[in-house]
């Protein structure tokens, strides 16, 4: 049992949901804690700065929001020198870290799950001086996420991502880059370059994931411009694909370090947010923080 539970909120959600969802894990994690302190977060960044200044007074946090609420979670308590055990209850629009970890995307059993369940140290990405626990990537992946509109986010939530990934498929031009992953160096033309530390974007589950959250390593995906059709099929059809059996249009990389740069320099998707641009230095770090993972 944990002595003191700090449950952050975001504060950006509707009123209605954030009450009903109040009301729901309260009283699951309340139960199985000593002390439960619940903070409702104010502006953007604010999930950040709450976890890098009070972090330390507390034995686990959990943060209920969704990935771009807990990239900020990862920023702030990645920073400090004995980071709490973290625990996402998935209450966005997507949740892809959530889903990774096998987390129910049900709040009430998502609490319960992991109120219950264990904890593992998993691997955290850093680009440049910003830290991020599901993907960094250009092209593609930006430009989607970039064209969602927000109002129809609001009201059809993870529908929206599927409808901006397919007209950015159809849209997108390749981009010339260099690419070094540890010892390998790539210079070519692609649509998108995605490394990854976690196995789902936009609620797919990655048809080419090949690692695991606590190797230490990322996995590295060059898509050219013949891999627009396998994205298009499978965002329809959500159909499998081997990429050993597609690495014309397709390449697969692993490494600890990355570097990448653009002739131009570029807007990158850092966990859905975008904030960053190319040049980036991209390390792994290595079990570096401590979640709630449910037992399997």
């Amino acid at each position: 049992m944990f002595k003191r539970a700090l449950l952050l909120i975001n504060g950006n959600s509707e009123q209605a949901d954030k009450q009903k969802s109040l009301e729901t894990v309260s009283g699951v994690i309340g139960s199985r804690v000593k002390e439960l302190v619940i903070f409702q977060t104010q502006y953007k960044g604010h999930t950040e700065a709450v976890c890098y200044e009070h972090g330390h007074e507390y034995d686990v946090i959990f943060v209920l929001g969704g990935d771009g609420t807990l990239h900020e979670c990862v920023n702030g308590t990645a920073l400090l020198k004995e980071p709490p055990v973290i625990g996402i209850l998935p209450g966005g629009t997507c949740n892809d870290f959530s889903r990774s970890l096998g987390i129910p995307q049900s709040i009430k059993r998502a609490a319960e799950s992991l109120i219950t369940g264990d904890v593992q140290y998993l691997d955290i990405g850093r680009a440049n001086d910003r830290y991020f626990a599901n993907f960094y990537g250009i092209g593609l992946i930006a430009e989607t996420s970039g064209n969602i509109n927000e109002n129809l986010k609001n009201v059809v939530g993870k529908v929206s991502y599927y409808i901006s990934a397919l007209q950015t498929v159809h849209q997108i031009k390749p981009f010339p880059f260099m690419l070094q992953a540890d010892d390998e160096t790539i210079q070519d033309e692609a649509v998108m370059v995605l490394i990854t530390n976690g196995n789902y974007i936009g609620t797919n589950q990655l048809p080419f994931q090949t690692g695991e959250m606590n190797d230490g390593i990322f996995d590295v995906f060059v898509i050219r411009e013949g891999g627009q059709a396998l994205l298009r099929e499978y965002i329809n059809a959500k159909t499998a694909f081997s990429f050993e059996n597609d690495q014309t249009s397709i390449q697969h990389y692993q490494a600890t370090e990355v570097r990448l740069e653009t002739q131009e320099s570029m807007d990158a998707d850092s966990d859905g947010e975008i904030y960053m641009k190319t040049p980036v230095f991209i390390q792994n770090f290595y079990k570096k923080l401590p979640f709630l993972v449910p037992y399997v």
